[in-house]
C-alpha cells in the first residue's frame, strides 16, 4: 500500500483526537468496507490508547449488498433483524461515537443495481437505525465521516495513470487536503477551524435571513446555470469545522455562552472540512440550481443536473441519464425539501486541486452545496432541544434520507440578505468577500 505506518498512525490519531474526540470511558464503532480493515484495526488501537471502553467493527460490503439487492423481492429488502433498532438505541443510550470511512472497493457497483431496489433497502437501514442516527444528526453524539483510497477509486479519480501509479498519487492528494503532510497535523488542523471559526462568526453576527446564489455562467437554456434564493429559519444557527458544536463552541445569538449547550465533547464531522453550513426553511426556496459536480442519490453517480423551486419544493428536475434514479429517490417523503445549505470558498485544497473525486466526503468540501432531505437541528438556534414537531412548526425538513449536492464554482456570487433588510457580499467568484474574512 502506498502509506506508510507512520501515516497511518499520524491520521488516526487525527481521527480519534480531534475528529470524534473521544472520551476515556466512551465506546466506538468504526463503519468499514472490509477491503479498510488494516486501518480500522491501527483506529482502534488509538481508541483504545485514548481510554475506549469498547471498539466494535461494522463491515458495510457493497458486494454483499449488491447480491441480496439482485437476488431479493422488494418486499424481502424492506425487512432487517430487531437488533438493528435495539443496536441503534443502545448506541444512543450509551453515547457512542463513530467513525465511518469511505473508499469503495468497487464503486461501478452501484450503478449496476436497480434504482427502486436500491431505495428500499437504503430507507429501510435508515428507519431501522434511526434512534442513533437522530442523536448524531442533533449533534448530541460524535462522529465522523473520513477516507481511505482503493485501487479503482483512484484509478477513477486519475484515469489517464496505470494502476500502479493512480493509488501511490490519490494517497498523496489525500495526505496533503488532510494537513498530514504538516510537521505537526494536529496543530495545522487547528489553525484551520480557527479561520474557520472567524467567518462563522461574521455570519452568525451579521443575522443573515436568506442566501442569493448567482451563477451568470449560461446553462444549456442561456440562462445563468443558478440563480436561487434559500431562505433561513427565524432562527439561524451556523457551524462550521468544530465551531458551533458541542459545549465549547456552542453561543446564543448575542455571542454569550449558552447554559443550555449540548452536553457534548467539541468534534470534528468530516475530514476533511471546509464549510460552513446552516439549516434552510423547508418553505423558502425559490429559482433553480445547476449541479457542479457529480451526486450519488442511492451510491449512483448523476451529473449535471438541474432543480428549480418553488415556495421551498422541487417542481421539475432535468438529469439526464440519472432521471429515474432522481425519480426512485424523491419517491421519498421530504426529499423535494431542503435540509442544508453550505458555504464553501474555492480557495479549498480540494477544489484548487482541479480533481473531481466522485465521492461526497471530497466533493462537498470543494464546492458550495445543499443538500435534500433531512436537516440539521442545530441549523436552528435551540433546535436540538426541540421535538419533531416542533421543528417542523419552524421550518426544520424532515426526511429518511439525506443527500448533498454541488453548485459551487469559481464563477459564483453569494449575498446574503439580512434581518435588518441590508445585503452583505458573501462570495465573489466563488470566494469569501474581505467584510466575512474581517
Amino acid at each position: 500500500m502506498p502509506y506508510s505506518d507512520k501515516d497511518l498512525e499520524q491520521y488516526a490519531e487525527l481521527l480519534i483526537r480531534l475528529g470524534v474526540n473521544l472520551q476515556p470511558g466512551q465506546s466506538l464503532t468504526i463503519r468499514t468496507e472490509p477491503i479498510h480493515r488494516d486501518f480500522a484495526l491501527v483506529l482502534a488501537s488509538a481508541a483504545y490508547d485514548a481510554g475506549a471502553k469498547f471498539v466494535s467493527f461494522e463491515y458495510s460490503d457493497m458486494r454483499l449488498q449488491s447480491i441480496r439487492v439482485r437476488k431479493s423481492s422488494e418486499q424481502e429488502l424492506e425487512w432487517l433483524p430487531t437488533y438493528f433498532g435495539a443496536m441503534a438505541q443502545e448506541r444512543k443510550d450509551d453515547s457512542w461515537a463513530a467513525i465511518s470511512l469511505v473508499g469503495e472497493e468497487d464503486p461501478s457497483l452501484p450503478a449496476q443495481l436497480d434504482p427502486n431496489k436500491l431505495r428500499i433497502l437504503q430507507t429501510a437501514e435508515y428507519r431501522a437505525m434511526m434512534p442513533w442516527r437522530s442523536a448524531m444528526m442533533e449533534m448530541k453524539q460524535q462522529w465522523n465521516v473520513a477516507a481511505l483510497p482503493t485501487p479503482a477509486w483512484a484509478q477513477k479519480v486519475f484515469p489517464k495513470l496505470e494502476a500502479g501509479e493512480a493509488l501511490p498519487r490519490f494517497w498523496e492528494e489525500i495526505r496533503r487536503i488532510i494537513r498530514l503532510d504538516a510537521d505537526d497535523p494536529l496543530a495545522a488542523w487547528q489553525e484551520h477551524l480557527g479561520n474557520l471559526a472567524a467567518a462563522r462568526s461574521t455570519l452568525q453576527s451579521k443575522h443573515v435571513q436568506a442566501l442569493h446564489f448567482l451563477d451568470p455562467e449560461p446553462g444549456p437554456d442561456g440562462k445563468p446555470s443558478t440563480d436561487l434564493t434559500i431562505g433561513l429559519t427565524d432562527r439561524p444557527h451556523w457551524a462550521g469545522g468544530n465551531s458551533g458544536l458541542g459545549t465549547e463552541g456552542d453561543e446564543n445569538s448575542q455571542g454569550e455562552k449558552d447554559s443550555g449547550a449540548l452536553e457534548t465533547p467539541v468534534f470534528l464531522p468530516n475530514i476533511p472540512t471546509e464549510e460552513l453550513f446552516t439549516t434552510p426553511h423547508r418553505l423558502r426556496v425559490n429559482g433553480w440550481m445547476r449541479t457542479s459536480r457529480p451526486s450519488f442519490p442511492f451510491r449512483r453517480e448523476v451529473a449535471e443536473v438541474t432543480f428549480r423551486f418553488e415556495d421551498g419544493c422541487i417542481v421539475d428536475f432535468s438529469a439526464g441519464e440519472g432521471q429515474e434514479v432522481y425519480e426512485q429517490f424523491f419517491a421519498v417523503e421530504g426529499t423535494r425539501y431542503l435540509g442544508e445549505v453550505a458555504l464553501v470558498d474555492v480557495s479549498s485544497p480540494i477544489f484548487q486541486s482541479g480533481l473531481t473525486y466522485y465521492n461526497t466526503l471530497f466533493d462537498e468540501n470543494a464546492a458550495c452545496h445543499v443538500a435534500f432531505g433531512q436537516a440539521y437541528p442545530i441549523g436552528l438556534e435551540g433546535g436540538a432541544e426541540l421535538s419533531a414537531e416542533e421543528l417542523f412548526e419552524a421550518g426544520v425538513n424532515s426526511s429518511d434520507l439525506h443527500l448533498d449536492v454541488m453548485i459551487g464554482t469559481a464563477t459564483l456570487d453569494v449575498t446574503g440578505h439580512l434581518s435588518d433588510g441590508g445585503e452583505l457580499e458573501i462570495m465573489r467568484q466563488g470566494r469569501y468577500t474581505p467584510a466575512v474574512l474581517a
